[in-house]
């Protein structure tokens, strides 16, 4: 298993804690993430194993949802939508998840895949179908947008569809779900599963090993302050500058990776239980302070594409999204050496990143859709679609099985830089803390990064007025 012992461990721990609350409390989940499609039984891929067959009316807990008592396809096949925002390799992953599903459920499910642009792009349209009609019966969502859905009370919560006796899931199943990944499902929404994976990914660092070496150096420093030295070394030696950074905001960006940086301090820079904002401390200052010091010294540069600058040999190291392991190996081939490990620490003996990726969300549509609509969840996130998405994107699966399969492991083995993102970076990601405020929190941390990086403010002065301004969009926007 490609899943080191640390890892399994830790997880284990407290996979066996959620599997025991399951039986004893009948509270169960499915299998996941950002990019995967499953089987219906979240196992197995057999037609036969996988077609929902009729739950007995009179045996049917009373507080079921409606629609779980359902026989699908009576009347022909219920018609869903899917909103998502995949493109490229991504887009043609649920292309291949959304026909084997189709298949799946011949007769009784078709799934209608739509590409719906950005994650802004996408939450517009969902708004303006609020307002209007026309949602689909599942899409793809981040945390932020979930919670605005849920005070609209548009989308379903999903307990009751997990603990179906026919449609739901096992305890084995639920205890294949990686605890972490789950927690991001119900963390945030008081308990209540309102949210079901698409894909995973962490935060990671991509680099040059061809630069590194000639440098002096195997692999990325483990703390901040040794990769301050680091980087001017790589600079000076080779001329390559050793880091490029982007400036915007969202999932990847430079303020959202600064963010997850802070937090290798120990550092939230969203208090979990969103009573306030940390940015105007020590910690954030030295961060701050390094990576100006480091653009003074031209030893990081900032461009508009961070991965068209490190794929072209421009930069020696890009910090980034995990989910980008396949896009780099089709835009590197055979330029370099490369690599991809967690980021500098700002504690080496706590590493931590992020786990992000989207999650999908059931909206408030018939019965007879919603039983589909959380079908397909559940065979998107199975056992199978997992593996199937995480090779054909670089999306970490989240289910301990589907690195059992071959498509997966045949991955791992062609592309050993997916294996070692999985196994030096995915281990230490935690969820994020997720608010209402995210997208204008992080405008405003774009904004303060940039102004030191321009002069136009020192850190000091652009952390006090971080801490500020945060402070305020946070208690506007909960």
């Amino acid at each position: 298993m490609l899943f080191n012992k640390r890892f399994r461990t830790v997880f284990g721990m407290v996979t066996v804690m959620l599997a025991l609350s399951v039986v004893l409390a009948a509270c169960g989940a499915s299998n996941t993430n950002s990019n995967n499609s499953g089987t219906a039984n979240a196992g197995g891929a057999s037609t036969s194993d996988t077609s929902p067959t009729p739950t007995d009316t009179a045996d049917a807990p009373s507080d079921k949802p409606a629609g779980i008592d359902i026989e699908l396809g009576k009347d022909g096949p219920v018609k869903i939508d899917f909103w998502h925002i995949q493109a490229t390799e991504y887009g043609e992953a649920v292309k291949d998840i959304v026909a084997q599903f189709n298949k799946a459920y011949e007769g009784k499910i078709v799934v209608n895949e739509v590409f719906q642009g950005s994650y802004t792009e996408l939450n517009q349209k969902l708004r303006a179908a609020l307002q209007g009609g026309g949602l689909p019966a599942v899409a793809m969502a981040n945390e932020s947008d979930i919670l605005q859905y849920m005070k609209a009370d548009q989308i379903v919560q999903l307990d009751d569809y997990i603990n179906d006796p026919t449609y739901g899931l096992k305890p084995e199943e639920v205890s294949d779900i990686l605890p972490a990944i789950l927690d991001r499902q119900r963390a945030i929404y008081d308990g209540k599963t309102m949210s079901w994976p698409h894909g995973n990914s962490s935060t990671g660092i991509y680099y040059n090993k061809d630069v590194l070496k000639k440098a002096g150096y195997d692999a990325p420093a483990k703390t901040w302050k040794e990769f301050e030295q680091q980087a001017l070394d790589i600079y000076k030696k080779t001329g390559v500058p050793a880091l490029v950074i982007g400036n915007g905001t969202g999932y990847g960006s430079h303020a959202f990776n600064f963010m997850t940086e802070l937090s290798s301090y120990g550092i939230d820079p969203i208090a979990p239980d969103l009573s306030g904002v940390n940015f105007d401390n020590p910690q954030a200052a030295e961060l701050l302070g390094i990576y100006k010091n480091l653009l003074d010294q031209k030893a990081i540069v900032v461009a508009e594409d961070t991965e068209q600058e490190f794929t072209n040999g421009r930069a020696a190291m890009e910090i980034g999204t995990t989910a980008r392991t396949t896009s780099k190996l089709n835009l590197i081939k055979d330029k370099f050496q490369w690599g991809i490990t967690l980021f500098p620490q700002g504690d080496a003996g706590k590493p931590t990143t992020n786990i992000g990726g989207g999650n999908q969300v059931l909206f408030k549509t018939t019965p007879e859709q919603q039983l589909a609509g959380w079908l397909f969840l559940k065979y998107f996130a199975g056992k199978e679609g997992q593996a199937i998405y995480g090779a054909k994107t670089g999306y970490f699966p989240a289910t301990l099985s589907s690195q059992d399969v071959d498509v997966l492991k045949q991955d791992y083995a062609a592309n050993p830089q997916k294996a070692q993102a999985f196994k030096e970076v995915f281990p230490f990601g935690k969820a994020p803390v997720a608010t209402a405020a995210s997208n204008v929190i992080q405008d405003a941390v774009n904004t303060a990064i940039m102004n030191v990086y321009s002069n136009k403010a020192s850190v000091a002065d652009a952390l006090k007025s971080l801490q500020a301004e945060a402070a305020k969009l946070l208690a506007e926007n909960k």
